[in-house]
């Protein structure tokens, strides 16, 4: 017995949903760059989110997306727009840190850079000392995250290690809640 499988073709591009395919949570933020903590629509972030729902964009906006594309408001039906030079506005920004708790203090895993968050400071050297089993699990399994006083900790695929120096550039920031 064979497989009926169903789509849509238009223009050459598949338009059947990948299981992955789904909206993301975003915020409208002013300039060509996201703040801390947060990185650009991807352009099927940007499809999937306003495929149908293209009204909760501002209506005259142009908004900038990552790798240098831009998607229209509703006035243009949510047109998106690859290798866009213009100098935009507007920046669709989502999420890129998890927060954790560990013994009812929070802290934050920042991807994409070694800055906090907002009302949050680089972890010390002495709480990750204390809490490395716990915080290494949130590092990322080959990742190497930055950490106060100019340190760093490994994640579980470099083994949990950690110090107080690492002069190295790191992609990621572990950070704890000002209290």
């Amino acid at each position: 017995m064979g497989t009926l499988v169903c789509g849509l073709l238009a223009g050459g591009i598949s338009l059947s949903v990948p299981a992955e395919a789904q909206a993301v949570e975003y915020g409208v933020y002013e300039g060509e760059t996201c703040p801390v903590g947060y990185t650009p629509l991807t352009p099927a972030d940007a499809f999937w989110t306003f495929f149908a729902s293209c009204n909760e964009l501002p209506y005259s906006g142009v908004f900038r997306i990552a790798d240098g594309g831009s998607i229209d408001g509703p006035w243009n039906n949510c047109q998106q727009h690859a290798n866009d030079t213009r100098e935009l506005n507007y920046t669709l920004c989502k999420p890129n840190y998890q927060l954790f708790d560990i013994d009812g203090t929070t802290f934050a895993v920042v991807r994409g850079g070694d800055q906090c968050l907002e009302g949050f400071e680089h972890v010390d050297f002495a709480t990750v000392a204390a809490y490395s089993d716990e915080i290494c699990t949130h590092v990322g399994y080959w990742g190497i995250a930055r950490i106060g006083g100019g340190g760093s900790i490994d994640g579980p695929g470099y083994g949990c290690g950690f110090r107080a120096t690492d002069s190295r550039q790191l992609g990621d920031a572990i950070c704890v809640e000002i209290e």
